[in-house]
């Protein structure tokens, strides 16, 4: 009888933990805690991937967190894809992270219009939970997974240039002011 109160006390420390997404903070905090600037881990996943190691040196990210199930996500491809076409030759790599199968993706992408122009990434759901805790926005939890999609970001030379949430129109044209002027520094 003993035994099992400490048991029980465990398994409900573990739900407790998982409920309120303690253990993936825990492990994505420990698994990037040695990195010196925010886009380390953004270049260490480049680096492991064999088509797109070269781009790891490249001075600005902007990072679309999203996925094939989110209606949002898919509206603002083609303004996405507009961006690229406007900024792929300014030393800024466009990425879409997503914790889906390449597989999944691929079977989407057959039935799409707009097929997004930038590079992916599948099946990262580290990377994910570790860009949702750059949010600078007080107010919103960190760490969880997901919080909102899509969300994108803009790092250049390592530092946290845009963060948002969501979909609209004016949060495109915001990256594309927040580019014009990094590309112009």
């Amino acid at each position: 009888m003993k035994i099992k109160y400490p048991i029980i006390v465990a398994i409900i420390f573990v739900i407790v933990l998982t409920t309120n997404n303690k253990i993936t903070q825990w492990k994505t905090f420990r698994f990037y805690s040695q990195l010196e600037h925010i886009d380390d881990p953004i270049r260490k996943e480049l680096e492991r991937d064999e088509f797109l190691s070269d781009e790891a040196g490249a001075q600005t990210f902007v990072i679309n967190l999203w996925a094939t199930w989110c209606g949002p996500c898919q509206k603002e491809i083609p303004l996405l894809n507009n961006l690229v076409d406007k900024y792929e030759n300014e030393n800024t790599l466009f990425l879409s992270i997503t914790d889906e199968s390449e597989k999944t993706v691929s079977k989407w992408l057959e039935l799409q219009k707009n097929e997004p122009d930038y590079f992916p990434l599948y099946e990262n759901k580290r990377l994910m939970n570790y860009i949702y805790q750059l949010n600078p926005q007080p107010g919103l939890k960190k760490g969880r997974y997901p919080e909102l999609l899509p969300t994108n970001l803009i790092i250049h030379n390592g530092k946290l240039r845009f963060f948002e949430q969501g979909f609209s129109e004016e949060n495109i044209a915001k990256m594309d002011s927040v580019l014009n002027v990094i590309t112009h520094l």
